[in-house]
């Protein structure tokens, strides 16, 4: 009842004959003008595209390694087919980079990011493909929950769980991720409508730029000749030229100053543009919004995000690449992934080196593999550990030839 009531009495308002749904009542508003927020309208905001190309290329060049833990050593598994493609090549159409960025883009943009693990016959990991997450959909098959990946290219097919590498954003199902631009829509909608506005206003379709007025009355007939001169004389002028108009009537022109409210609209896209960098957990500064930025908190504000915005990401991708990239036997043999922060962490000249006066005078590295770090050969008689002479071992101290008070030296 209630719906034939609605059908009855919501009708369009260009035509009273067409039934006012909320279909079409969106596309009405929305219309030629309205501002629609999906995955690829919200990448022309630059903050969100900042955003989105900061934290990706982040994940893109950090160094990934399969590493193999065998009692106390720990070594590079180059030797496990998983080395060569996460460090270097997952597929024939990109490099370890390309796909790592590739995906966090997905994550971010879409909510998830999949990958598919091809294996030989006998089980042997062969190749990692990217899956698009507009083309793939978690579903479940009676008792079994499944991957649908439909490709315009290559078809359907099925994949299983195992078989999946899923990396996700945050999501309330515990299953799949949601999408930080459709939970944000409407702050990233104000930006593309401010973004819109500054368009329209600076190419003159946001405000007249004068008024023109008459000083004597006007008939219809002179009022419409004289629209149709001074739009004729605009028309003929280009966008760069600055020249005077002649029109033949007695006119008077003044000029319509921007309005202090009007300014507003920057300090509302700068507003915008740290919001957005507040979704995504960015650093204002890394998207170039230096306004409350110094020297000192820009240092700090590298570590935080490091620490704060780069790590959750980093343990995302590493638990799901073990348990997807690794069987259960070879995890218990100590197989797993490990990403290496010291390129994002790496500082200037004279940080590093007083890391490594540090790290080689109190004797838990060597110079050879400070030389390493750095990108230099090894030298001979560089190996051998150095320790400062102001520090030793406790038990030295207990077996030193020191006499103890009550004894009386011995001439």
């Amino acid at each position: 009842m209630l719906e034939s009531l609605f059908a009855s009495e919501s009708r369009s308002i260009e035509n009273p004959d067409t039934p006012l749904t909320g279909q079409n009542l969106d596309e009405y508003l929305q219309g030629d003008s309205g501002i629609t927020v999906d995955n690829h309208s919200a990448l022309t905001l630059s903050a969100v595209y900042s955003c989105i190309y900061v934290l990706s290329s982040s994940i893109g060049q950090l160094p990934l390694h399969v590493m193999r833990k065998q009692g106390k050593n720990i070594e590079a598994a180059k030797d496990h087919p998983a080395y060569w493609l996460l460090h270097d090549e997952p597929n024939t159409w990109q490099t370890s980079y390309k796909w790592r960025e590739t995906k966090q883009a997905h994550v971010l943009g879409w909510g998830n990011g999949y990958t598919q693990a091809i294996r030989s016959p006998r089980g042997e990991l062969r190749e990692l493909v990217t899956r698009r997450p507009w083309e793939t959909q978690l579903v479940k098959n009676g008792n079994r929950w499944l991957f649908a990946v439909n490709e315009e290219d290559e078809g359907s097919r099925a994949v299983a769980l195992e078989d999946m590498i899923h990396v996700r954003a945050l999501g309330s199902d515990g299953r799949t991720g949601k999408s930080l631009i459709r939970q944000h829509a409407e702050t990233i909608g104000l930006g593309l409508a401010a973004q819109r506005y500054g368009k329209d206003f600076f190419t003159g379709g946001g405000r007249p730029t004068g008024l023109v007025t008459v000083k004597n009355a006007l008939q219809k007939d002179s009022w419409t000749r004289l629209k149709e001169a001074w739009q004729g004389a605009v028309s003929r002028l280009k966008a760069s030229e600055n020249k005077t108009l002649l029109l033949p009537a007695d006119l008077d022109y003044k000029s319509i100053t921007i309005p202090p409210e009007d300014a507003q609209f920057l300090e509302t896209r700068k507003l915008n543009r740290s919001e957005v960098a507040g979704i995504f957990n960015v650093p204002a500064h890394m998207i170039n919004d230096l306004d409350k930025a110094t020297f000192s908190n820009i240092s700090e504000q590298a570590i935080q995000f490091v620490r704060h915005t780069m790590m959750p990401w980093i343990v995302n991708w590493e638990q799901e690449i073990n348990r997807r990239v690794f069987t259960r036997a070879e995890r218990a043999a100590g197989y797993y992934a490990k990403f290496n922060l010291a390129g994002l962490l790496r500082g200037t000249a004279k940080e590093r080196a007083e890391f490594y006066h540090y790290a080689i005078t109190d004797g838990w590295m060597d110079r050879n593999e400070a030389r390493v770090l750095e990108d230099m050969n090894p030298r001979d008689g560089l190996d051998q550990m150095l320790v400062s002479v102001n520090a030793q071992p406790l038990s030295n101290l207990n077996n030193s030839d020191t006499p103890n008070d009550d004894e009386e030296p011995t001439s």
